[in-house]
């Protein structure tokens, strides 16, 4: 039997209790792909466990290996959900387990940010946050902690000034400061997550020491830098085996130290990208992702290519098994991956080695970055990226 970590045990643990029904169901699903294989159905009797939702596509800030800045900023205007169209959709969301704001923009830019977290908190019994922590403060830190939020993620890619302005292009001082603010005026659980590359493997060995002071710190993830968008640059940003070893052993025993939980240890945590997985299962019982348009994607890395359906006109389920899901359902259990998959996860998944000439949901980007602005409460806004970005 394969080695699972406490920390994902207690995730499991949670989940479970959280919303039963939906975790038997997808539990099921798994079973089934697992046992039937290419013989599965591409029907979901199941709910995803979660949703991210991108209320946002502006950020405040230009990461270099961020696929924000390598498309948003040229080709796809700054929008944001109104949010009176999030009333519509929040609804629509009940039997989800888990719903987590984040995406290609920061949430917290985002002016009506606590407003969706407390009325989505209606509805679904775990709402997280990702941000990046630049304007957790004031007025809107003390908001967020009474919206209702459970959990906070953090961004935090190093642990000395020099490594942390060059990887994000702000203040650590100032990010910690936010964070131990936030903290001290509420009990909202706070994780971290830090993206590993050869630009700050090394400052990331001080990550455990530095957040132990704060009060409210339980989880300290990692994640490898993914730039499959970019693969003559992977040489650049990604770590070797005797780097990732240094930097697991490390962390793992500062962690353990510290009290603080980490997936640095989990088995299925795979820097190098050398253990592709059997299927991805997030269009079966994952995440699935909701953009800032209103449409649905099958994940995360797929929300300007891949629109499986729209919620502010469809419900739930007639997105969910409508005509698109359940056609790439059916394409991943035989192995033929649309070419937008081929292009952003060839590393993480197995799949044939030509990509299928179906592509379920398909946008044309040419005809979406040059289409006009609509208008009316069912599409977004434009912005003013500069004075929504300074907060």
């Amino acid at each position: 039997m394969a080695f699972i970590s406490g920390e994902r045990l207690g995730r499991i643990g949670r989940t479970i209790r959280q919303s039963p029904k939906t975790s038997l169901l997808c539990a099921c699903k798994k079973v089934e792909l697992k046992l039937l294989g290419k013989h599965a159905s591409g029907h979901a009797y199941n709910m995803p466990v979660g949703m991210d939702i991108e209320l946002t596509n502006v950020c405040n800030l230009q990461c270099p290996w961020c696929d924000t800045q390598f498309y948003a900023d040229k080709s796809i205007k700054k929008r944001e959900i109104p949010f009176e169209v999030y009333q519509q959709i929040a609804p629509k969301l009940k039997g989800l387990n888990r719903v987590m704001f984040c995406g290609g923009g920061e949430t917290l830019t985002y002016k009506h940010a606590t407003e969706a977290v407390a009325l989505t908190k209606q509805y679904v019994p775990t709402v997280l946050m990702h941000s990046n922590g630049v304007l957790l403060r004031g007025a809107r830190a003390e908001a967020l902690a009474r919206s209702g939020l459970d959990s906070l993620r953090i961004s935090i890619d190093g642990s000395d000034e020099e490594t942390f302005q060059q990887v994000r292009g702000t203040s650590l001082k100032k990010i910690m400061e936010n964070l131990k603010y936030f903290s001290s005026v509420c009990d909202v659980q706070i994780s971290t997550v830090s993206v590993i590359s050869k630009t700050n493997w090394r400052s990331l060995l001080g990550v455990p020491d530095m957040l132990s002071e704060v009060g409210n710190v339980r989880h300290v993830y990692f994640q490898p830098v993914e730039v499959d968008f970019l693969e003559w640059e992977r040489d650049e940003y990604y770590i070797s085996r005797e780097e990732w070893f240094e930097l697991r052993d490390t962390v793992l025993e500062k962690c353990r130290k510290h009290g603080l939980q980490t997936n640095i240890d989990d088995p299925d945590f795979d820097p190098l990208f050398f253990k592709p997985f059997d299927i991805c299962e997030y269009p079966f019982s994952g995440y699935i992702t909701l953009n800032y348009e209103g449409f649905v994607a099958p994940c995360c890395r797929l929300t300007q290519v891949a629109h499986m359906g729209d919620l502010k006109e469809q419900s739930f389920d007639d997105v969910w098994n409508g005509e698109a899901f359940t056609r790439l359902r059916e394409l991943i259990i035989a192995g033929d991956y649309p070419s937008y998959c081929h292009d952003r996860c060839k590393y993480r998944v197995k799949m044939n080695e030509k990509p299928s000439a179906e592509k379920p949901g398909d946008v044309k980007w040419d005809a979406l970055a040059q289409a006009p602005v609509p208008q009316g409460a069912g599409s977004s806004a434009l912005l003013d990226i500069e004075s929504v970005a300074k907060g």
